[in-house]
């Protein structure tokens, strides 16, 4: 994440670019740390070393989170947290590649595997992904410390989280913490500098160290003049973002990356770093093919990632330097667009007269579209620290009139407005447009409403949690997922009004989309984002750079129509069909799925009280008994999670009459072992305390669950039935009656209740909780499938043999006769 290398740059010149510094236990000092609250979650459930593969767990995860913000604060720092918002639409290019490369193709690699070689510790390190729910784990736990202590904010940033924490960090004077090296790059007010997670170190007193080597006072341990150097536990030192445990006065000592550092190294102003970042290429411009293309004009393929950082420097130093040196542009345009001009050309490995017509203003325009994402509105106050924040009532950060999340929430308002003829219930509708808009941000500044939805709102995209599934069978996002998330569509566009579909894709056809539309579809995106930025004021040498890309591009484009206009413009336009844009797996790849708006619903109900809202929401999920109405609310989701996966497998057995849609239905026992697991809340599994065998990670192979491909397959049902029922009761406003509970949860319990068949499942499970999850599916499950012995014959006499899935210890580190004996027959 960030600019491409930079992150390798930083850590080889750390001794020159880095300045430590320490937060003791014992210090009065308070110090702020702003963290990317994404970052935090990747990192943490790496270094914990929690099981992935059973869809996660959830439980442990929250510890975990709950243990090292803790330490944070134990050591004097106040922590904020920042979670993205929606991305823009540069970033989509960037998003989909993600997106194939950590989920779809490790999905893919995982299932062409075989069973033995796929449970190794090696081959589930390098298939790794982050459960899709940890999110939710992670945010129930920050509410849980932030509760009982002042010290702890969570914050979800209006657009891209990245600017809003370097400027929330500028606000109060603080660091920003993280994994991405745009870190270094942004830069506001009184912005401390940037700490890289996997950066930490832990110090324990040496007092707690030197009594734990101590032995019997009258001996004293003879040590060899050859002995291997002490480890960094046993020097009193832990590295990495989890404390020691079971210690207590610890010093925590991290490196700071300042981006006035970076400048200074380089030798260049600090304002010029956004442009640094975009010729070497970040997020917004290094990731489709035509953007790579360009960023291979500037290298050659031998030089490595740091040399290219270098080149670029020195380029830049180099351009400022020669101040001497004149020549006239090919475009009368300003300083900086001069400058960047200069760049390419001096960053090109090949003679420009080789190149095409036009094709040096088009990099020219890339570069300053990368370069404008750094860009951070001044501050204009006074007010510094923690008083400074919440000028208004919606935005931490801005002025209601400068923030720029309403303008989301307000794509009816502004239609309203527009419309002379309107009948009584659009008149009704509109005078509740204002309280549904204050409704909605409440909800969103409070973690009520999922950043997910924001895109949706924003851009007209939605990004579904992709996780571990069977590659071979129809993508879990679109079977459980999409009936649901086409009520949410309809709901929030009934409500507060969706973004026009975009001119490409004027058909709402379930889109038949190649590679070449994408990328021409693409590059005028990059066009209206800009426009969209247009009006903010950026910082230093980057406000020219929106004025003066309005002059490269084609005369009929009018560069001085704000966005606003545009946007407005647009209504008057005959109206098209809307559309939401998702970007689910579809064979080996991610592709966007044009979903058609369809108005599903009568009179608003959205706005109406708590009772009709949750009449709806269980109309919707086909689950309004009286029975499930009266259930517990902790009860609640677990009911409708199965009811909904059993009926939708069901009607696609109907719907094909073939035995691999027969086989996908539920049998009962794995309905039964759902709800053990749901209900269980993870007792039985504490990751926290059990010991892991010698050669592997803490909590990397205590697990001897088998992996079966059924039971993923069901996992990854279960999980996308959960997201898309939680966003479901969030936009209908009824999560709190319908609580997910997923920092309860434990994904190696479900698969261990579906191995042993859900045997005596249900003596444990609430008292009328099954009758009420089956009422009205008697013929939706299928039968119960027998157990498959395998059996060979020694000596003429038959054998049972278990099958070697059971035999195989999860992660657990065996010798090389254990392989040998595994490829017995």
């Amino acid at each position: 994440m960030g600019v491409h290398g930079l992150t390798t740059y930083l850590r080889e010149n750390q001794r020159i670019l880095a300045k430590a510094t320490e937060f003791p236990s014992r210090s009065t000092d308070v110090t702020s740390i702003v963290v990317d609250g994404w970052s935090f979650i990747y990192e943490l459930y790496e270094e914990s070393k929690l099981p992935w593969v059973y869809g996660g767990e959830y439980k442990a995860f929250s510890a975990c989170v709950e243990g090292v913000v803790k330490a944070w604060m134990a050591v004097g720092l106040r922590v904020y947290f920042v979670f993205d918002g929606s991305a823009p639409e540069l970033k989509i290019p960037t998003l989909i590649s993600r997106l194939n490369h950590s989920i779809v193709e490790r999905s893919l690699l995982f299932f062409r595997t075989s069973e033995t070689s796929r449970s190794t510790p090696r081959f589930l390190h390098e298939t790794r992904m982050i459960p899709p729910l940890a999110y939710h784990a992670c945010l129930h736990a920050l509410r849980e410390v932030a509760s009982s202590a002042d010290a702890l904010e969570v914050h979800f940033a209006d657009e891209e989280g990245d600017p809003y924490a370097v400027e929330l960090a500028g606000r109060l004077g603080a660091f920003v913490v993280g994994n991405d090296s745009d870190f270094v790059i942004l830069n506001s007010g009184k912005y401390a500098g940037y700490i890289q997670l996997d950066d930490m170190l832990w110090a324990v007193p040496k007092s707690v160290c030197a009594g734990s080597d101590d032995e019997d006072g009258e001996f004293r341990t003879v040590k060899k003049a050859k002995t291997k150097k002490k480890s960094a536990a046993q020097q009193g030192t832990h590295r990495g973002l989890i404390p020691p445990e079971h210690s207590t006065d610890l010093t925590l000592s991290v490196s700071v990356y300042t981006p006035a550092a970076l400048a200074s190294h380089f030798k260049i102003p600090v304002t010029l770093l956004p442009l640094l970042g975009a010729l070497v290429g970040n997020d917004f411009s290094n990731q489709s093919s035509t953007q790579r293309n360009v960023q291979s004009l500037f290298f050659e393929r031998q030089l490595t990632l740091s040399q290219r950082i270098s080149r670029v420097g020195s380029t830049l130093n180099s351009i400022l330097s020669a101040a001497t040196q004149k020549r006239k542009a090919r475009h009368q345009v300003g300083s900086v667009m001069d400058l960047i001009d200069r760049s390419v050309h001096a960053l090109l490995i090949r003679p420009p007269s080789t190149m095409a017509s036009g094709e040096i203003d088009a990099i020219v325009d890339r570069i300053v579209n990368a370069a404008l994402q750094y860009a951070i509105d001044k501050y204009d106050g006074d007010t510094y620290g923690p008083d400074g924040l919440w000028p208004s009532k919606i935005c931490a950060l801005h002025r209601a009139e400068a923030c720029r999340l309403p303008g989301l929430f307000s794509h009816a308002l502004l239609l309203s407005t527009d419309d002379e003829a309107v009948d009584d219930n659009a008149a009704e509708h509109d005078t509740q447009l204002p309280q549904l808009l204050s409704l909605y941000i409440t909800a969103y500044r409070s973690g009520h409403l999922q950043p997910k939805l924001m895109d949706i709102l924003n851009t007209g995209t939605f990004w579904p949690r992709l996780f571990l599934e069977n590659p071979d069978a129809e993508n879990v996002a679109r079977s459980i997922g999409r009936p649901i998330r086409e009520w949410i569509f309809a709901i929030l566009e009934d409500a507060v009004g969706l973004p026009e579909a975009p001119e490409a894709t004027g058909d709402p056809e379930v889109g038949q989309f190649d590679t070449s539309q994408m990328n021409e579809e693409d590059e005028d995106e990059l066009i209206d984002v800009v426009e969209e930025d247009s009006d903010d004021d950026g910082a230093d040498l980057l406000a020219p750079l929106r004025g003066e890309l309005q002059k490269l591009r084609a005369p009929d484009e009018e560069s001085e129509t704000p966005a606003s206009v545009i946007s407005q413009s647009r209504s008057h336009l005959p109206p098209r069909p809307k559309c939401v844009m998702e970007y689910v797996r579809r064979g080996c790849w991610c592709h966007p799925r044009s979903v058609a708006i369809v108005k599903k619903i009568g009179p608003p109900c959205h706005s109406g009280p708590a009772s009709e809202r949750m009449s709806v929401f269980l109309h919707i999920l086909y689950s309004s008994t009286v029975a499930l109405e009266e259930l517990p609310s902790e009860q609640l989701m677990c009911a409708l999670v199965l009811r909904w996966v059993v009926r939708v497998m069901h009607l696609r057995a109907i719907e094909s009459s073939s035995k691999e849609r027969e086989k996908e239905k539920w049998t009962r026992s794995e309905a039964c072992a759902f709800l053990a697991f749901y209900t269980s809340e993870g007792h039985s599994l504490d990751f926290r305390t059990m010991p892991a065998p010698a050669g592997s990670g803490p909590n990397a192979g205590s697990e001897t669950t088998p992996i079966s491909s059924r039971s993923i397959q069901l996992m990854a049902q279960v999980l996308m039935a959960i997201e898309s029922i939680h966003l479901l009761s969030q936009v209908l406003s009824v999560s709190e009656r319908v609580p997910v509970r997923v920092h309860t949860l434990s994904g190696q319990m479900f698969h261990m209740f579906l191995a042993q068949k859900g045997s005596n499942c249900r003596d444990t499970l609430p008292v009328g909780l099954w009758d009420t999850c089956t009422e009205g599916l008697g013929d939706t499950f299928a039968e119960e499938r027998p157990v498959k012995v395998k059996k060979s014959k020694i000596n003429g006499r038959s054998i049972e043999r278990t099958s070697a899935r059971k035999a195989v210890r999860v992660g657990a580190a065996g010798s090389q006769f254990g392989l040998l004996a595994d490829l017995q027959v």
